[in-house]
């Protein structure tokens, strides 16, 4: 069937309402309600299922502001989330105190090496795991992300009399709607929540009759009070802190026309007889980005003049300002997949063992979840996205900087949402400022900065105690940072984010010591979660040194700064001292199973099917290993794929199906990928990691665009035909030691190597015909594909700011290319 056809022929229909085709990749929808154990919502004759509210009902957002519908027909539960609204940490300490550090750390970091130097493995009171604990981990609070508050819109109708119920969310417009009909008349509903306004909008409608709705506003914080009064709720509240409360605010206004609004003394509104009824909700906490302080928006003026503004725009205004933002950036990126619609609703799709439908709709519902919880908020997305319904979620529904928080933004260049990128870059600007009273006061560091591996909105950049894991992470953070400026080429950026990747850099030049061999290593640190010599010292045997992954990173964050330094001109002493510091790195190392060695020592199991597999970081999400260009690396990293196996959770599936598409194995991508959308989904395609966590969805996302394409390696050489002869190479064998491979040192002409654009690097066979628009490529480049028959037919590649790019299709490499500003180049099949 031919792909561009579905998309204008095909309609399904389903009860009393129609989805059209060219829907299907963007609209989830479902014949019943979620299910909400705090209401009594169960579903048309259903069973109950064992899956809740949060993995059933479909979220909303605005980037800062967010909500989910459950579409009960009793009662709508509208879950109400603020992205900055933390609880039990402290704020408003002194800078050292609200870093989280610990004071004493410096004098005793030494006492800690030594222990690793001497070997003390295992989990007694004098092993590295006991003694990094005791010295350098911090004793004050992280908290924990919060929900702010709950809707309750109670209808009076009785869900036993209801017929035709249909519940979608539309990711392309952003729009959610419920629609059932009880005799003669059709009940709807229609929700969304407005980045241009601020505003979480919802319309009640009815056919030939009247509405008599109940609306109630509600806390789990325990100071939260509503008082109605006129139109409005009012809710002000405060979330418990260690130090200093966080305040908040939210109004809930109603438009019912000419029916009575009639304020209860319980704070809730009674419409009565109502033709429609038009609901806004604002809120707001007292939270500011500012460090140590985070306090002082003026919650309560804002939360008055938004909604006020609102409720002048109207519904239908606001509508129209909500859907061309949202269809606007999601129609920037547009993935087509041939496939025949079933006619299944979303659930049941989940459940049917896989297809392109749900392969489809996964991408680009994904891409509406990054830009709804990221986006011109003051911090990025966080475990669960921005929906939360838990004081006391699971991993506090933090930050974790060993793979989560930056997974949560592999996706935004590739798949062209590079505004949602912003709240990290906000975020980590934080983190460098609180991060240098760690690296000074935990480690004795006097230049740059330090962070762990837990983070809040408060600046934490502390050792956290947490699972006595010991890490660094500024180098992982900044390759983030980076790489935003590998796809969009703005020097402004750059500049702006220079002192955060130079910071970085100087805490290591300063923190790594030398090994026995003599070469450079990071320590104390770990190879995220994974265990070695489980058998001699247990499964908490975790600290380490030298871990593969630190190693690759500081590379990739040595050779960022460099070419950063260059591109502006600045800094020449200290590009030198990295230049000087690269060579005497600790090698990348293949041990005895052919394997890539994820220790400095040849410590790996090759029955250890651990779910994080850091030290395949210059294959995905670095750019140092590659079929094309490393050979034995590749080999390595293809042994160490095969120990590891296939099922994982939810977000390491996601990562695993970008290592496969970097190791340009697309049929085993595409496995791992249907695994995910098919056995790692709950029904509202919310990452399956119990209860959820975000960035499964964003990992997958981004596998999709590397299986599609890749831009990670550059030419250094304009005369070289082969792409082998032409690309840079990062790690060059050691002739003395052949299992080793030492980092080269960049030149600073690197800053101006094109980037090479290879088109369907690892397509599947599953996806023999379809179409991608809008994908980004690293150099400032949009690129449009065709494939027909599992072969590239057509691809155009234009310039967003005017540079220079070499394709890499079929096999063969084309000589440099140079658009100017606006410009495309265009590949067809006929031309070869």
């Amino acid at each position: 069937m031919n792909f561009k056809a579905l998309t204008t022929t095909f309609v399904l229909t389903m009860g009393m309402a129609t989805v059209a085709a060219a829907d299907q990749r963007y609209v989830l929808q479902y014949d019943s309600p979620a299910n909400d154990a705090s209401l009594t919502n169960k579903g048309k004759g259903r069973k109950p299922s064992k899956f809740g509210y949060i993995q059933t009902a479909l979220p909303l957002g605005n980037g800062r502001l967010g909500a989910m519908f459950s579409g009960g027909v009793d009662t709508e539960h509208l879950l109400i989330n603020d992205i900055t609204l933390w609880m039990n940490a402290k704020r408003g300490a002194d800078p050292v105190t609200q870093s989280g550090s610990r004071t004493s750390g410096s004098k005793d970091l030494e006492t800690v090496r030594q222990v690793y130097r001497d070997g003390k493995y295992g989990t007694k009171p004098d092993s590295m795991e006991s003694l990094s604990t005791k010295y350098l981990s911090s004793t004050e609070p992280l908290g924990n992300y919060a929900p702010f508050t709950d809707v309750l819109i109670s209808t009076g109708h009785d869900p036993k009399t209801v017929s035709d119920y249909r519940r979608t969310l539309n990711a392309r417009t952003g729009l959610g709607t419920v629609v059932y009909a009880i005799g003669n008349t059709t009940f709807t509903r229609e929700f969304f929540c407005s980045h241009p306004h601020d505003v979480l909008v919802a319309r009640y409608t009815a056919s030939d009759a009247s509405l008599n709705l109940t609306i109630k506003a509600t806390t789990k914080h325990k100071l939260g009070q509503p008082k109605a009064a006129g139109d409005r709720i009012v809710l002000t509240g405060q979330a418990k802190m260690v130090q200093d409360d966080i305040q908040f605010m939210q109004i809930v206004q109603v438009d019912a026309g000419d029916a009575a609004v009639t304020p209860q003394a319980d704070g809730s509104l009674l419409i009565a007889g109502a033709d429609e009824v038009t609901m806004l909700v604002a809120g707001y906490t007292d939270y500011l980005p500012v460090f140590p302080a985070f306090k002082g928006r003026d919650y309560e003026s804002d939360c008055n003049k938004t909604i006020s503004q609102a409720a002048t725009l109207g519904y239908d205004a606001l509508k129209k300002s909500h859907v061309d933002d949202v269809s606007g950036l999601m129609d920037r990126c547009r993935l087509e997949l041939d496939f025949e619609p079933a006619g299944l609703t979303t659930d049941q799709l989940v459940t049917t063992g896989g297809s392109q439908e749900l392969e489809n709709l996964y991408f680009n519902y994904s891409r509406y979840l990054q830009l709804s919880c990221s986006r011109g908020a003051p911090v990025p997305s966080n475990l669960q996205g921005l929906w939360n319904a838990d004081l006391k979620p699971m991993w506090n529904c933090d930050y974790h900087t060993d793979i989560n928080v930056q997974m949560n933004y592999w996706m935004v260049d590739p798949a062209n949402l590079s505004e949602s990128f912003r709240p990290f870059v906000n975020w980590t600007k934080i983190l460098a400022q609180s991060g240098a009273h760690t690296a000074r006061e935990t480690f004795g560091v006097d230049q740059g900065w330090s962070m762990g591996l837990n983070g809040n909105v408060y600046g934490f950049t502390a050792q956290n105690v947490h699972g006595r894991r010991n890490q660094q992470a500024g180098h992982w953070l900044c390759q983030n940072l980076f790489d935003h400026y590998a796809f969009n080429q703005d020097k402004e950026y750059l500049e702006e984010i220079y002192p955060v990747l130079k910071g970085a850099a100087e805490f290591f030049v300063e923190y790594l010591a030398p090994w026995k061999d003599g070469s450079l290593v990071v320590y104390p640190t770990w190879s995220p979660e994974n265990a070695y010599l489980v058998a001699q010292h247990g499964k908490l045997n975790k600290q380490a040194y030298g871990a593969s992954w630190d190693q690759q990173l500081l590379l990739n964050l040595f050779t960022d700064c460099i070419e950063a330094s260059a591109v502006l001109n600045r800094d020449e002493d200290f590009r030198k001292t990295l230049q000087n510091l690269i060579p005497k790195l600790c090698p990348q190392k293949i041990g005895q199973y052919g394997q890539l060695q994820e220790w400095p020592e040849d410590w790996d199991n090759p029955k250890d099917t651990h779910r994080h597999i850091s030290h395949l970081i210059a294959l995905h999400p670095g750019r140092d290993i590659s079929p094309l260009v490393t050979k034995e690396l590749y080999q390595a990293a293809l042994v160490t794929m095969e120990h590891r196996g296939d099922e994982s959770t939810g977000w390491s599936t996601g990562w695993k199906t970008c290592f496969w598409a970097r190791l340009h194995n697309g049929d085993k991508a595409h496995q791992i990928y249907r695994f995910l959308t098919a056995k790692r989904a709950y029904a509202n395609l919310f990452d399956f990691h119990p209860p959820f966590q975000i960035d499964g969805n964003f990992g997958g996302a981004a596998g999709v665009c590397e299986m599609l394409l890749q831009s990670h390696l550059r030419s250094v050489d304009a005369s070289a035909s082969t792409i082998g002869e032409a690309a840079y190479v990062a790690y060059q064998q050691d002739p003395s030691m052949k299992n080793h491979y030492t980092p080269i040192v960049p030149t600073e002409t690197l800053a101006d190597a094109p980037y090479i654009l290879h088109l369907l690097p690892a397509l599947p066979s599953a996806w023999p015909s379809g179409h991608v628009k809008g994908l980004r490529a690293r150099g400032g480049f949009e690129v449009d594909i065709s494939w027909d028959g599992g072969k590239l037919t057509a691809a155009k590649v234009r310039s967003t700011g005017g540079g220079t790019f070499r394709l890499f299709a079929e096999g063969v490499l084309s000589d440099n290319i140079e658009l100017q500003q606006g410009q495309s180049h265009t590949w067809l099949e006929s031309n070869k």
